[in-house]
């Protein structure tokens, strides 16, 4: 309860965003809600002409957090979603990545899907560590504001 008032707003819109990505994803069908994820591309989209903002890093922290706090049952997806639409209300450049990877467990071959979140600086929610292809990006992309700028030359 010692958080800033900006933290605890954010962890609140996290839960709430992610309450909305749960249902979407648990009850109506991808091709409903899939264009409220932004423009869609092949593969991974390029976002180095994105801007860096600051905001990115306590927007994840907020996701996290709650996704903890609720035991991690939410999934990789509805992570990614939530951040692109906590990034996409201030205008931050996002891309919502969905991939795939075969495995092969005991002589079986199985497609695992993942989804990730990149901005400008790369990967900031969702990264395994693995090497999951792109299938599928969904981009928001917003011209650089001057906070953003600002906070580009101080970094």
């Amino acid at each position: 309860m010692g958080l800033p008032r900006y933290r605890k707003v954010l962890l609140l819109e996290a839960a709430l965003w992610l309450s909305l990505a749960w249902v979407l994803v648990r009850a109506v069908p991808f091709r409903y809600w899939s264009r409220w994820l932004g423009h869609q591309a092949a593969g991974e989209a390029d976002m180095s002409e994105a801007s860096r903002d600051i905001r990115v890093k306590d927007i994840c922290w907020s996701i996290s957090t709650i996704s903890r706090l609720m035991r991690n049952r939410y999934t990789c997806l509805m992570l990614a979603m939530t951040a692109q639409w906590m990034m996409h209300r201030r205008h931050i450049s996002c891309c919502l990545v969905l991939g795939a990877l075969t495995c092969n467990r005991e002589q079986r071959l199985s497609l695992k899907a993942h989804a990730w979140v990149r901005d400008a600086t790369g990967v900031v929610l969702g990264d395994l560590g693995e090497s999951y292809v792109p299938i599928s990006s969904f981009m928001r992309r917003y011209p650089a504001s001057s906070s953003s700028r600002d906070n580009q030359r101080n970094n």
